[in-house]
């Protein structure tokens, strides 16, 4: 409705094609799943449109020597994913329970992993790039200003490492995720 703030709480799960490439040399994509945890505040402009921003990580567990080229000792590290978009949000279906939205994303991405193997050898890799997420989002209220809360999406992100520093491994690797 107009004037009205939403705001969303969700954890969930993501599939995603979690990809690297080295200049134009793709070093590994897979199909793999992760970890969703996205915060959403939308305000409605009307009854139909809203504007909102979005403030997500997804959680990757991933084998640094397929992707980055180089190993740690339990052959596993998370990779973390962060985005903050700008939404919009068109309400196609709403009544006193129940409200269905579709909607577009377009911000900022991110893909980080940090640690330290058989503890004397620290890595670090951050990558920086942008994201464009489509979906649909569903809401039933128990209540007049409480509910539960289902959001399906698609999303293409890209990274660079760039005018990053202070990255020990993986310096000119690409990391790209579609979900």
């Amino acid at each position: 409705h107009r004037n009205v703030l939403l705001v969303s709480v969700s954890e969930g799960q993501t599939l995603a094609n979690y990809s690297t490439k080295q200049g134009n040399t793709l070093l590994s994509r897979e199909l793999i799943h992760g970890d969703r945890d996205p915060v959403i505040i939308e305000y409605g402009i009307s009854n139909r449109w809203g504007l909102g921003v979005t403030s997500g990580m997804d959680v990757f567990k991933i084998n640094p020597a397929q992707y980055y080229g180089f190993n740690v000792a339990n052959n596993l590290i998370k990779s973390t994913s962060s985005e903050f978009t700008f939404d919009g949000n068109y309400h196609f279906f709403v009544n006193r329970r129940l409200d269905l939205s579709a909607f577009a994303s377009l911000g900022c991405f991110s893909v980080h992993y940090k640690g330290v193997d058989r503890g004397e050898v620290a890595y670090s890799y951050t990558a920086n790039g942008n994201i464009l997420r489509l979906g649909t989002k569903v809401r039933y209220y128990f209540y007049k200003h409480l509910g539960a809360f289902g959001m399906l999406s698609s999303y293409a992100a890209t990274t660079s490492t760039k005018d990053v520093k202070d990255n020990s491994v993986a310096r000119d690797i690409r990391t790209n995720i579609n979900g």
